[in-house]
């Protein structure tokens, strides 16, 4: 099992298949429990990168991956 994690969010590649992780108040609109390959863990879904469009920026993605710990304390005054 391969990894790339951002803080202690990771996108994980099982079976050459890379699965990106969504917090279930996020998951993207094309999402349907009968169609979409994932699995949850950790509180988090993960959804196969084959599910997303063609045009589904990768690098982008990883660039936004934050752990919200880490956005709470930005936040605090």
């Amino acid at each position: 099992m391969h990894t790339y994690s951002n803080s202690q969010i990771k996108i994980i590649t099982l079976n050459k298949t890379k699965y990106l992780p969504y917090q279930l108040h996020q998951l993207p609109k094309f999402f349907d429990r009968d169609t979409t390959d994932y699995f949850s863990k950790d509180g988090y879904c993960y959804i196969s990168l084959n599910d997303h469009s063609d045009s589904f920026d990768l690098q982008n993605f990883k660039n936004r991956l934050t752990f919200n710990k880490d956005i709470q304390k930005t936040l605090k005054r």
